[in-house]
């Protein structure tokens, strides 16, 4: 062991004590920090980044997810951010970066900034029938025109690559 202790004098002219590189446990201690530091940051650029297979196993599983769920919306509507909040619901990948953009053809386009892969989702509503359930009693008429919202069952399917 060196003979040199592990906190000195700092030199600056304040009377605090600092750690000494001239010891080997002093150097680990003004080491290990930046060491520590460097990891952290490392670790929280990973976690704050979709790769791609977490992108396609959010998909995958949003899909899913998004199957016979009960939505109140109107078919007129962008459906989107059901899509998106499908997929941060799965707890795969970042909570936030996913983009669904609606093609001419009704499907979405899910990307990420961080990847280059893209998946086409088709979500399909059909209207539920069952009854309304905060007034079970009362009847649930099919809405009158497309924009008018009303309960509806999704389905959902994905396929990799942009929508057509």
């Amino acid at each position: 062991m060196s003979e040199e202790p592990v906190f000195v004098r700092s030199k600056w002219g304040t009377s605090r004590y600092v750690y000494n590189y001239k010891n080997p446990v002093g150097r680990v201690l003004i080491v290990l920090p930046l060491l520590i530091a460097v990891g952290v940051l490392i670790g929280q650029r990973a976690e704050s980044t979709w790769s791609e297979g977490e992108l396609r196993d959010a998909v995958s599983k949003g899909v899913a997810d998004l199957e016979g769920r009960r939505h109140f919306t109107s078919l007129d509507d962008d459906h989107g951010p059901l899509i998106t909040e499908a997929i941060r619901e799965t707890g795969i990948g970042p909570r936030y970066g996913v983009d669904a953009r609606k093609e001419e053809s009704g499907q979405y386009t899910v990307s990420t900034k961080d990847t280059e892969t893209e998946y086409c989702v088709r979500v399909t509503l059909t209207l539920d029938t069952r009854p309304d359930p905060l007034f079970p009693q009362a009847e649930n008429p099919p809405p009158s025109s497309t924009d008018m919202p009303a309960f509806y069952l999704s389905t959902a399917t994905s396929t990799e690559g942009p929508c057509p």
